[in-house]
């Protein structure tokens, strides 16, 4: 009897534990399919534990955080709330619940959930994300500041070079890679995006370590590094950075080019400064009186054209240090008082000849110049010696005349003795003067011709002085040579 009962409790024991077992199943099945294993993660979101209702208020609670670049280079970060676009789970949760059923009751009980990524298992308003996105600073190109390349600087007049200047980035967007990339984001319900980080910004093509443009600072610099130093007597005309910088572009192909009408514009700037050719010209007379000489061809005259070629050359080279322009002609000397102080001084009103050598006269002398009358004028002007020649023939129309020292200055015009004249000096020439050349007693032709060279400027003027001034002014000379004699 006591065995009998003992297998009834036992039995009913069973039961209960099995009724019990299968309630805890059926629970358990029930939870499993309801809500997510423990470690379950759908798309980065730990789900752990969630119904699908729960699932849907968490969604619903979704964010996004969206890091920028504002225009000084500097991050920040805007959120766009799930609520902007109504952002849930919808009619798509088919996708989570397939989750659910593939879990299995074990999974569940044992806590191994496991990370799933499931495509279009949300739903949003597209229209109200798009306005969102729109709505972040980095889509208000008032705000945006585009990207520049790396540039090389004007010419630096104080620091006397050119610099690199860096590029800049800015923080203009690349607005559909950027849209593209959120959109994307938050169909996988990612928290963060950072547009920085995935090259959603415009860049600068050209930086500062790219090697043509280094190589073209390089050049710049050695350009407006060159010194040239022209020397005009006293005074010095200096071509350096700060006019090179002036003369020199850089083409589309990053290449030096030369303005050459800027060099043009220098080089006839020098000529005006410094040619003294074809001016009139303030000259002392022997007489102590000032005239003013005009005509001729005597004086500076610069080749300018040969001049803006190598003046460009000795540039382009690079090539520091002094430089003495391309001449037609030279004269002794720079400035106002460009014949020096050696030189032969001609009076055709008064018909005299002065001979100066180092600023002292040493010879004076009557001569005749040309026939006044028949239209043979010598012509007034500064010239300056063509060449001397001993024992010449000078020939005319009718005429073949040797001499036995020859000076010619001005075209067929020349000084020369004149060993067929017996009288010299006062009117003369109005009515037997030459054809033109300056006629010297012999002695004192050879006494000029000792000193007559190439080059030796010959200044030919008209004065009228008066007898009574001429004497006082040769007394003052004289006194003033036995003077410069007794001091030497």
């Amino acid at each position: 009897m006591k065995r009998k009962k003992a297998w009834k409790w036992a039995a009913c024991l069973a039961v209960l534990l099995g009724a019990g077992a299968f309630a805890a199943f059926i629970y358990v099945r029930g939870q499993a399919e309801e809500h997510f294993a423990k470690g379950t993660i759908l798309n980065g979101i730990d789900v752990s534990g969630m119904t699908l209702e729960e699932l849907d208020k968490r969604i619903g609670q979704y964010s996004i955080d969206v890091v920028q670049k504002d225009m000084n280079g500097e991050s920040f970060s805007e959120t766009i709330l799930g609520n902007d676009f109504d952002i849930g789970i919808g009619q798509n949760e088919d996708a989570a619940k397939k989750v659910l059923r593939e879990q299995g009751v074990l999974q569940y009980l044992l806590g191994k959930g496991t990370e799933h990524t499931v495509e279009n298992w949300v739903e949003y308003d597209e229209k109200k994300l798009e306005d969102a996105i729109r709505r972040l600073s980095c889509y208000d190109t008032s705000k945006a500041a585009e990207p520049e390349d790396a540039h090389i600087s004007k010419y630096n007049k104080a620091e006397g070079c050119y610099r690199m200047v860096a590029e800049s980035d800015g923080n203009t967007l690349k607005e559909g890679e950027a849209f593209d990339l959120i959109m994307k984001a938050v169909n996988q319900m990612q928290t963060e995006v950072n547009l920085i980080e995935e090259g959603c910004y415009k860049t600068a093509a050209v930086t500062s370590d790219d090697k043509e443009l280094t190589e073209l600072l390089e050049e710049l610099n050695a350009y407006a590094g060159t010194k040239i130093t022209y020397q005009f007597g006293e005074k010095e005309e200096v071509v350096d950075g700060k006019l090179i910088s002036k003369w020199i572009k850089v083409n589309k192909k990053n290449q030096v080019v030369f303005k050459k009408e800027k060099i043009s514009e220098f080089v006839a700037s020098l000529r005006r400064k410094y040619d003294t050719i074809f001016r009139s010209r303030k000259f002392k007379t022997s007489y102590g009186k000032k005239v003013t000489v005009e005509g001729g061809d005597y004086g500076w005259w610069m080749n300018y054209t040969e001049e803006e070629k190598q003046l460009l050359k000795q540039i382009k080279k690079k090539k520091s240090g002094k430089r003495t322009p391309v001449y037609y002609q030279t004269a002794k000397s720079y400035g106002a008082k460009d014949y020096g102080d050696s030189y032969i001084e001609i009076n055709l009103t008064m018909q005299q000849v002065f001979l100066y050598i180092n600023g002292k006269k040493i010879l004076e002398t009557d001569c005749v110049t040309g026939n006044s009358a028949r239209g043979y004028d010598t012509p007034a002007g500064a010239y300056s010696i063509t060449y001397t020649e001993r024992d010449a023939t000078l020939t005319g129309e009718n005429y073949a005349t040797p001499v036995k020292y020859w000076m010619p200055f001005n075209h067929n015009i020349g000084l020369h003795d004149a060993n067929w004249r017996s009288r010299f000096g006062g009117e003369e020439y109005k009515r037997n003067g030459s054809h033109g050349c300056v006629n010297l007693p012999p002695d004192k032709a050879e006494k000029i011709f000792k000193y007559a060279e190439k080059g030796m400027p010959v200044i030919c003027y008209h004065l009228e002085v008066k007898e009574d001034n001429k004497k006082e002014q040769d007394n003052k000379k004289d006194g003033q040579d036995r003077k410069n004699r007794k001091n030497g």
